[in-house]
């Protein structure tokens, strides 16, 4: 499953950099984060609970690393899930460029879903990650318009 897209945030490159670096901005950003640490500086680890379908509480114990680093303007996520209902697993990546006073943020994720969550079919699953990724982006600009203020 790909979701990709772009988006202008306000504010320079070093900015969205810091905040996508926070642990406590990522969680914020990726719905149904329950908790967000980071435990080296190139990783992350945390539980999350997303609501697929029937499945309304499917919790996972999440491990993202970071590669490829290009501060600001690039890096690479990867992202391994696991829990009760199945498993997520896959990459995102992250470029930022200068877009006058704003930046502009390019996100590309490659996502694996397995287990008995993957049985809800790829039209539900699409539906949600594009709804999960719709609310992440908006969690940013207000975190981002919070830190600005």
């Amino acid at each position: 499953m790909i979701v990709e897209g772009n988006d202008t945030l306000p504010g320079s490159p070093e900015q969205i950099w810091d905040l996508l670096m926070d642990p406590d901005v990522l969680a914020k950003a990726m719905p149904g984060t329950r908790t967000l640490v980071r435990t080296a500086p190139d990783r992350y680890e945390g539980k999350m609970a997303v609501g697929v379908g029937p499945i309304t509480a499917a919790e996972f114990d999440l491990v993202i690393t970071l590669a490829d680093v290009a501060q600001p303007k690039s890096y690479t996520m990867h992202i391994d899930g696991k829990g009760k209902f199945g498993f997520t697993r896959g990459t995102a990546s992250v470029a930022l460029a200068p877009e006058g006073a704003a930046t502009s943020m390019h996100y590309r994720a490659d996502m694996q879903v397995g287990g008995k969550i993957a049985g809800l079919g790829q039209r539900l699953l699409d539906s949600v990650s594009r709804m999960l990724t719709r609310q992440g982006l908006e969690a940013l600009q207000r975190e981002l318009a919070a830190r600005l203020a």
